[in-house]
């Protein structure tokens, strides 16, 4: 398995590890721990990868439960995860299926010459442990928090890296936002956490899932107004599930229009 994945620095100790134009994965290293947010779809050595930039132990943690964020943890004997995404991450999320047909389906990646068969087994039976919001890890010198950020999954969270003032947020907030998918929140539960990273938006660098990796403040903002008119549209839950876009633009929110309001 490759592990010569394109590595940024985006502070003194701080590395962006894309895997290929798939998911972006960052690594904070402190003087006795490192610790890898998010592991990829696993078509990558990204252990290798990390330990190519730190020869401290490694640490992994997920921002959520979905298959192209936690499909290399079985590279790891360990993966941290917030507990309302625990079972999504036992299910097919991990499965050498899911993982073949996330590559398959990635132009992206797949541009890059890579296969279905560079997905592999996992090498160990990785051991989940679940967290909460306010959880810390501490890296020595450098702390990461934990804040719990219920919308894309319900046990999305950010990390907060509040030394280089940087917040790690997953696929929470971001262009063609998917609210459409097994275990989302609703839109209305979903607005108080975008609302949040926003504000935190004004003193902090905000890195999230994919794609170019820095989410801009006016964009965030944007994305939160569509939320808001999603709501503003709507006369209550649809009883049947319709999957729809809004705005009707490639970078617009893809939801469920009976998961608008909170149940």
């Amino acid at each position: 398995m490759r592990s010569d994945l394109p590595v940024t620095k985006l502070a003194e100790n701080v590395y962006l590890l894309n895997e290929f134009d798939g998911t972006n994965c960052y690594l904070v290293v402190g003087s006795e721990k490192a610790l890898l947010i998010d592991c990829g779809t696993g078509f990558c050595d990204i252990r290798g990868a990390a330990e190519k930039l730190t020869d401290l132990p490694i640490i992994l943690a997920a921002t959520h439960g979905h298959g192209d964020h936690i499909g290399g943890a079985g590279q790891f004997e360990e993966i941290y995860i917030h507990r309302a995404d625990c079972e999504m991450l036992n299910k097919a999320q991990m499965s050498l299926l899911f993982r073949k047909v996330f590559l398959a389906a990635n132009a992206p990646v797949k541009s890059h010459g890579f296969k279905t068969s560079d997905v592999k087994p996992g090498k160990y039976k990785t051991k989940i442990i679940p967290m909460d919001d306010g959880h810390i890890f501490d890296l020595g010198g450098k702390s990461v928090r934990v804040k719990h950020t219920p919308g894309h999954s319900r046990g999305s969270v950010a990390f907060i890296d509040e030394q280089d003032k940087i917040i790690f947020s997953g696929d929470n907030v971001c262009d063609a936002l998917w609210m459409q998918l097994p275990g989302v929140t609703s839109i209305e539960e979903w607005l108080p956490s975008a609302q949040w990273l926003y504000d935190m938006s004004a003193d902090y660098r905000i890195f999230w899932g994919h794609r170019v990796p820095q989410l801009e403040r006016e964009y965030i903002a944007q994305v939160i107004t569509w939320g808001k008119e999603i709501m503003a549209k709507s006369r209550g839950n649809s009883k049947l599930p319709k999957i729809t876009q809004y705005p009707n633009r490639p970078d617009g929110i893809i939801y469920r229009t009976d998961r608008v309001f909170r149940k």
